[in-house]
């Protein structure tokens, strides 16, 4: 009895088994996980999966506007042009997307139009801070997690208080922002 091997059916075997095994480990990585047991993803889920990692996509954008907001409404004064500048460029930004980060890109925009405003003097600071924490708020409720705010004059802080600031503020301000918590 005789063995004939011939080698391009052999490495043609190799292939199709490396292909398989190759298939396998990409299949597992991706597919979906719930309660401990993989999930058949229909063409629902698989839709429903794209706009969630579309909204999250957007989310983020987001949130990197309203920390530019933040920033920009927590100098005093802000520059006027480079106010406008951002307020521009969340305008074009935040045009179009999901209707899940509808809200919260609306605020967005008037944020950014209310501190272009501030900065360009047509309003005030109060207003201004109280526009960017309406849109940090809306963007908070998407993301569930905590933002900074910035301090409102009725809460009697005039001081902007940012998360990088607390390294070199004074005792004085650091026991009356203890406080306000």
């Amino acid at each position: 009895m005789e063995i004939n091997l011939n080698l391009r059916q052999l490495v043609l075997g190799a292939a199709a088994v490396c292909l398989v095994v190759l298939l396998a480990v990409v299949g597992r990585a991706v597919t979906p996980v719930a309660e401990g047991s993989p999930v058949v993803l229909t063409p629902e889920r698989w839709e429903a999966a794209a706009l969630a990692r579309k909204a999250g996509a957007e989310i983020v954008r987001l949130e990197a506007d309203g920390g530019a907001l933040h920033a920009m409404v927590a100098a005093d004064p802000p520059d006027a042009v480079q106010a406008m500048l951002l307020a521009q460029r969340i305008y074009a930004g935040q045009r179009t997307g999901t209707a899940a980060t509808a809200t919260a890109r609306a605020a967005l925009v008037d944020a950014a139009a209310a501190v272009a405003r501030y900065a360009g003097g047509g309003l005030t600071r109060q207003a201004a801070i109280e526009a960017v924490n309406a849109a940090l708020e809306r963007i908070q409720a998407l993301r569930g997690q905590a933002m900074n705010r910035i301090p409102t004059d009725e809460q009697g802080r005039h001081v902007a208080f940012l998360s990088l600031a607390g390294a070199g503020e004074l005792d004085r301000l650091r026991a009356r922002r203890q406080a306000d918590r």
